[in-house]
């Protein structure tokens, strides 16, 4: 007769090989009869905490783990598996203390970082998730996973260069990983390249069929390119397989909403935050649903979820009031070089009379500059481009020439003017080719606070001022899921959106005050009202003339597809009047910005 240890380990052996190929309920089996056999066994307790885990019994599982410490209490194994069962049952700190005292017990422990990794990021401590998806990768460099969501968590952080470099390392070690491919896809997503990453998405769904992450990312695409009848099609198709899917559910919420669906958009959105799901996840979908809400007229129920929704994403931002102000002091940085001197430049100074300019749609988020451009755009004699880099990359180049030199700008030699103008149009070739004949209309809303710079490299260049009542642009910027960057991380509340429209605005009056710009003012509002006359005046002052193809701006919008900015699915609408002085309806939680923003309202003639 064989001895029990003999007969355990047989056991035991059988389970392993049961549990690695994905037979959970046979090993299970096993592993409960060998507890049954000897109850001090831990490693059997923690294989059961793990099965029972993945099997979605979560008590139980915490249950096992509990059972192999009482034996064992310094054993780092069951740590680590109780931490992944509180993590399942959504108790986030146990999880997360349990994971950092199976690290306490065992340092060098990487599925323990990876997993505490993960959780860090479901509850929003991105930069703490970094490090510790960092030390995972360090003590396992092929660790596949734990590279794909260091590259995941990278791309969250803006931090794309570094993200692609580990992304790109975990797809040579398993070239047809589909969480991969997302990942990637998501890096050119942010890049604005979104038909290579539609080919990612569709790619590892290819590889894998059921892949929830694959499926909600093409299905995002499509919406996002207009491409709805395939959006709706997939989510048809898909939602059923997976109901309480919160990245599906959300797909879904767009679509109803672009239908005029909104009650079904609002009860998509209450399903799925109903779901356990990361920081940055449940941010958008607070943010969309306070915009159904508010859409509805609802103000007391669209602020809290605005104001959740944006807690969530700084959460996420991590250092937002450092961006913040590092992009408030870089505004004002910036106004230093709008001196009397550089007003005072003689005419012959400022450029040759063969300067090709462009025109430059300046304003500040939200101020019905997209909806400017896709006008714009639908004209013949124009040829827009898209919130690129073109004056960014301009400004870089003045930075290494000025030093800080408060006179920097007045003083560029034409040679350096020159220079400046080839780096401009160097960075446009690299987003379009410009087609003979057609004037450029350059849309960067923030380029306000670099108005004298491109002044002073393009002096004959014709200036667009998209604007709108301060509130609302607060509000609306407010209201807005943007990709996180040093200006955008302004618009968390609305107290620091207003201090940086405040400071972005002072540039553009001090400028106006001091320098010859040829410019026109465009109110959002007369836009809406009265189309064709504010149409009208702005074609007549860029020397175009009227052209019926403005009128089809709509259309013209859907054809174009790719839209990279927050108001992509509204420009494919028809003009509506509903967004008009909606601050009004949030007075309350205006009364501490109002002050900030009372010289711009009656700046742009908005006091009633």
């Amino acid at each position: 007769m064989a001895k029990p240890n003999i007969l355990t380990r047989s056991k035991k052996s059988k389970a392993a090989e049961l549990f690695r190929v994905s037979r959970l309920q046979e090993a299970d089996a096993l592993y409960a009869a060998v507890c049954k056999a000897d109850g001090a066994d831990t490693e059997a307790w923690v294989m059961r905490g793990v099965i029972t885990r993945k099997l979605g019994q979560f008590d139980e599982a915490v249950a096992c783990c509990r059972r192999a410490l009482a034996i064992q209490p310094r054993l780092a194994t069951a740590y680590h598996a109780l931490g992944a069962a509180e993590q399942c049952r959504g108790r986030m700190d146990d999880a997360i203390a349990n994971y950092r005292r199976a690290l306490q017990l065992q340092p060098d422990y990487a599925d323990a970082h990876y997993f505490l990794a993960n959780a860090l990021r479901e509850v929003g401590a991105i930069n703490e998730a970094v490090a510790s998806y960092r030390q995972a990768v360090k003590l396992q460099p092929d660790f596949v996973e734990a590279l794909s969501n260091l590259g995941a968590t990278l791309t969250l952080l803006g931090e794309t260069q570094e993200a692609a470099l580990v992304l790109n390392t975990a797809i040579v070690l398993r070239p047809n990983a589909p969480q991969i491919l997302c990942n990637q896809g998501s890096i050119l997503q942010l890049e604005g390249r979104l038909s290579e990453a539609l080919e990612k998405y569709q790619r590892a769904l290819r590889l894998n069929p059921d892949s929830i992450d694959a499926i909600s990312n093409v299905a995002t695409l499509l919406e996002k390119t207009n491409r709805l009848e395939e959006a709706a099609a997939l989510i048809k198709r898909e939602l059923p397989r997976a109901p309480d899917s919160p990245a599906l559910l959300l797909v879904a919420a767009k679509l109803a909403r672009r239908a005029g669906q909104t009650d079904e958009a609002i009860a998509s959105l209450e399903k799925a935050l109903k779901q356990t799901m990361g920081s940055d996840s449940a941010g958008e979908l607070h943010l969309q649903l306070g915009q159904l809400y508010d859409r509805k007229g609802d103000a007391e129920r669209a602020f809290p979820h605005l104001a959740e929704g944006n807690r969530l994403v700084a959460q996420i931002a991590g250092g937002a009031n450092g961006s913040r102000s590092n992009y408030l002091d870089r505004v004002k940085h910036l106004r230093t070089y709008l001196t009397p001197e550089l007003a005072a430049l003689p005419e012959s100074d400022r450029g040759t009379s063969d300067e090709v300019s462009p025109v430059f749609l300046l304003g500040f988020p939200r101020s019905g500059t997209t909806l400017l451009e896709q006008i714009l755009d639908s004209h013949p004699a124009l040829q827009t481009m898209e919130e690129k880099g073109t004056v960014s990359a301009m400004e870089r180049a003045f930075a290494e020439i000025a030093q800080d030199r408060e006179n920097a700008l007045a003083e560029l030699s034409q040679e350096e003017v020159l220079q400046l103008r080839k780096i401009y149009f160097e960075e446009v070739a690299r987003h379009l080719v410009l087609r003979p004949g057609s004037l450029l209309v350059d849309k960067m809303p923030l380029n306000t606070v670099n108005v004298h710079l491109i002044w002073r490299v393009f002096p004959r260049a014709k200036f667009i001022l998209a604007i709108r009542h301060p509130c609302d642009v607060c509000l609306s910027s407010f209201m807005q899921f943007f990709t996180t960057n040093e200006a955008m991380a302004s618009f968390f509340t609305l107290e620091s959106g207003a201090l940086v429209y405040s400071e972005v605005m002072r540039t553009w009056m001090e400028a106006v005050r001091l320098l010859p710009l040829d410019y026109h003012r465009v109110r959002y509002e007369d836009l809406v009202t009265d189309f064709e006359i504010e149409t009208r005046a702005l074609l007549v002052f860029l020397g175009v003339g009227w052209d019926d193809s403005v009128l089809g701006h709509t259309e013209h919008a859907i054809k174009r597809g790719t839209i990279n900015t927050a108001s992509y699915h509204q420009v494919t609408q028809p003009i509506y009047q509903h967004a008009k002085f909606r601050w009004k309806r949030y007075a309350k939680q205006f009364e501490a910005v109002i002050p900030v923003l009372q010289p711009y309202i009656e700046y742009f003639g908005y006091e009633e």
